[in-house]
C-alpha cells in the first residue's frame, strides 16, 4: 500500500472518530497521517492526486471547523468534592500501604500471593480532558497541512491551537531513534579480531613500475584557468518586517490583509469561507488568474469565468475547464473551436445521445454517430448514418467493408448488390466470409452456366472446383491440357486417384513428387521410372502452362483467389 492509499484509509478511521466527536479517537489517525505525508516530500497540495487531495481538504476542514470546548476556571479541580475526597484519602492511604508492605513480604516468604493495593489515582476533570485533546488535535491538523505543503492553512491552524509550531524530527533521525536499543540493553562487544602486522608501504618513487596492461595514459597539459575579477560586495538585505497580529474575526482578518497588500491571502481566506465573489476580485488583482477561475467557478459567476477563460493560453483552456467541471463554459468553448467531435463526447457523457449522433455527424464521424443514435434508439436515423457509411465506403473502395455494415442488419439483398461489381471470383469469396452461401452457390452456377455457354474449359473447372466437384474439375483441368491444376486436385481425392495423380506428376517430370506418390502406391516400376527423371527440368512439359485460348481469370487457383479475398478491394 502507498503512502497516498494509507493516507485514504487513515482519512475514514478520522471520519468515523469525528463522527463520535472524540477528540481522543481523532489524534492517532491524524499522527498516521502525517507520517505518510512527510514520506511523500510535498511541495504542495497539488502535487497529491485528485481523490486523495479532495478527501484531505474536506475531512481536515471538518476536524479543523469543530467548536472549542469551553476552558475550565482554574481552581475548580480543587473545589470538586471528588479531588476533596481524593486528597484527604491520600495521607491515610499512605501508612496503612506503608504498614502493609512487611506482612505482604512475610505472606509472600510463606509462599502464599500478596494481594496487590490498587493505587489511588487523581480526579481528572473532563472540561479539562476535552479541551486539551481539543487543542492536541488542532496542533496535529497544523502539522498535517504543514506536511501536505500549505504554509496559510498550517499557520492558521497551530494559532487555532494556541501552540507554537515546531520542527519535525527528519526521516534518518526518526528511523535511528526506532531502531536502536536502551543504552542498558546493548551487549557487549566482543574483543576485535588481530589483523597481523602490516608490512611497511615503500615509498612512493621505489615502488614497482606497472607493467604493458596497467600503463597509466599521459593526460593533456591542463589549459590555465582565467583569473577571476573581484565580486562586487554584495548589499545588505533588508530586514523583512515582522507579521502584524491579525484581531478578530475571519472578515476583520481578511480585510486587513487586504490593506497590508496581501491580496492572495486575503483571498484564499475568503475562500475557506465560501466568499468566492471576493476570492476571484482578490486573485484577479495579485495577478493569480488560474486561482481566480476557480474561485468564479465555484461560485458559479460564470461571466467572471468567461472573462477569466479568456486570458488563458489557448492549450489550457480545455484541460482547466474539464478539471474544474465546468461543462457548460466547456461546451461553448468546442462550439466556439467547431470542434464537434468533443462535444458529441460531453453530450456522450450526460447521455444525451441523440444530440451526441447530430454532433459526431457535424463532425462527419458517421460510425461514431450511427453508435449514437443506436443508443438513443433513433432507428431512423442510424438507418440513415448507415446509408452514408455504405455509400462513403463504396466511393472509398471498400466494398466488403459496406456489405458487412448490411449484413449485419439483416440486408442480404442490398450486400449482394453492393458485391455484384467485384470480379465473380472475388466477390464468391467475400459472399462466404459473410455467410452469404446460398446467394455465393447462385453467383456460382451462373458463371459456371456462362463458362459452358462460351466453351471455356479453364472457366469451367474453376467454377466446379468453387462449387466443391474437386473430381470433376480435376478431369475439367486434365481436357483443357492444364495437367499442373488437375495433379493437386487429384492428390487431395486420394485412394482411388493416386494412380491417376502419379501418372500426371511422371508426365510433369515432377521427380520428387513422382517418386513419392509411386512409393506411397509400393510402384516399384514407378520408382524406377521416376529414378529416371531428370532432377530439374530446363524447359517446362506440355500441360503446365495456360492455353492461349484460357480466359485471364482462369490462370488463378481457388487457393490463391482465397487468399485475395482477405485484403480490402480498392478500385
Amino acid at each position: 500500500m502507498g503512502p497516498g492509499q494509507r493516507v485514504i484509509a487513515e482519512l475514514s478511521v478520522l471520519e468515523k472518530a469525528l463522527s463520535k466527536n472524540d477528540f481522543t479517537a481523532e489524534k492517532g489517525p491524524l499522527e498516521a497521517i502525517v507520517r505518510s505525508l512527510r514520506t511523500m516530500n510535498l511541495k504542495s497540495l497539488e502535487d497529491l492526486d485528485l481523490n486523495t487531495r479532495g478527501r484531505l481538504i474536506t475531512t481536515l476542514l471538518r476536524v479543523q471547523r469543530q467548536s472549542k470546548p469551553a476552558l475550565p476556571e482554574a481552581g475548580a479541580e480543587a473545589a470538586s468534592p471528588e479531588a476533596g475526597a481524593s486528597t484527604e484519602a491520600a495521607p491515610t492511604e499512605a501508612p496503612a500501604a506503608e504498614a502493609a508492605a512487611p506482612a505482604e513480604g512475610a505472606e509472600s516468604a510463606e509462599g502464599s500471593a500478596p494481594a496487590e493495593a490498587a493505587p489511588s489515582k487523581p480526579a481528572v476533570d473532563p472540561a479539562k480532558e476535552k479541551f486539551d485533546g481539543w487543542v492536541d488535535v488542532m496542533s496535529l491538523v497544523g502539522r498535517v497541512w504543514r506536511a501536505a505543503g500549505d504554509a496559510d492553512r498550517s499557520q492558521a491552524a497551530f494559532a487555532l491551537s494556541g501552540r507554537e509550531p515546531t520542527a519535525e524530527p527528519s526521516a534518518p533521525a526518526r528511523e535511528e531513534r526506532a531502531e536502536r536499543p536502551p543504552r542498558g540493553d546493548r551487549p557487549e562487544r566482543g574483543e576485535r579480531r588481530d589483523r597481523g602486522e602490516r608490512g611497511e608501504r615503500p615509498p612512493r618513487g621505489e615502488r614497482p613500475e606497472r607493467g604493458a596492461a596497467g600503463e597509466r595514459r599521459e593526460r593533456p597539459p591542463r589549459a590555465e584557468r582565467p583569473e577571476r575579477g573581484e565580486r562586487p560586495p554584495r548589499g545588505e538585505r533588508p530586514e523583512r518586517a515582522p507579521m502584524p497580529e491579525l484581531t478578530g474575526d475571519w472578515k476583520e482578518q481578511a480585510t486587513q490583509l487586504e490593506g497590508m497588500g496581501r491580496t492572495r491571502d486575503a483571498a484564499r481566506l475568503h475562500e475557506r469561507n465560501n466568499g468566492f465573489a471576493d476570492a476571484t476580485r482578490l486573485f484577479e488583482a495579485g495577478g493569480d488568474l488560474k486561482s481566480a477561475l476557480r474561485t468564479a467557478l465555484s461560485g458559479q459567476d460564470n461571466d467572471a469565468a468567461r472573462r477569466l477563460v479568456s486570458t488563458l493560453p489557448a492549450e489550457q483552456i480545455g484541460p482547466t475547464l474539464e478539471k474544474a467541471g465546468a461543462y457548460e463554459l466547456l461546451m461553448e468553448h468546442y462550439v466556439a473551436k467547431a470542434d464537434f467531435e468533443n462535444v458529441a463526447r460531453l453530450y456522450e457523457r450526460a447521455r444525451q445521445f441523440d444530440q451526441a449522433g447530430l454532433a459526431y455527424e457535424r463532425a462527419n464521424k458517421l460510425t461514431l454517430a450511427r453508435k449514437a443514435y443506436e443508443r438513443a434508439r433513433d432507428l431512423v436515423g442510424a438507418n440513415r448514418i448507415r446509408g452514408l457509411e455504405v455509400k462513403a465506403l463504396v466511393e472509398r473502395g471498400d466494398r466488403l467493408g459496406a456489405a458487412t455494415l448490411l449484413v449485419a442488419v439483416g440486408q442480404r439483398r442490398e450486400a449482394v448488390e453492393v458485391l455484384s461489381p467485384l470480379p465473380p471470383p472475388k466477390a464468391f469469396h467475400f459472399m462466404q466470409r459473410l455467410t452469404l452461401e446460398d446467394e455465393a452457390k447462385e453467383l456460382a452456377k451462373r458463371e459456371l452456366a456462362r463458362a459452358e455457354q462460351e466453351q471455356k474449359p479453364a472457366g469451367r473447372a474453376r467454377w466446379l472446383e468453387l462449387l466443391g466437384d474437386i473430381a470433376a474439375a480435376a478431369e475439367t483441368w486434365t481436357q483443357a491440357g492444364r495437367k499442373d491444376k488437375a495433379l493437386p486436385l487429384y492428390e487431395k481425392l486420394g485412394g482411388e486417384h493416386l494412380p491417376r495423380a502419379a501418372q500426371l506428376a511422371e508426365e510433369l517430370q515432377q521427380r520428387d513428387k513422382a517418386i513419392a506418390l509411386y512409393t506411397q502406391l509400393n510402384d516399384s516400376a514407378g520408382v524406377e521410372r521416376a529414378k529416371a527423371l531428370p532432377e530439374a527440368p530446363a524447359t517446362p512439359p506440355a500441360g503446365s502452362q495456360p492455353e492461349a485460348g484460357d480466359d485471364a481469370d482462369s490462370a488463378a487457383t481457388p487457393t490463391e483467389n482465397a487468399s485475395s479475398a482477405g485484403e480490402q478491394e480498392s478500385q
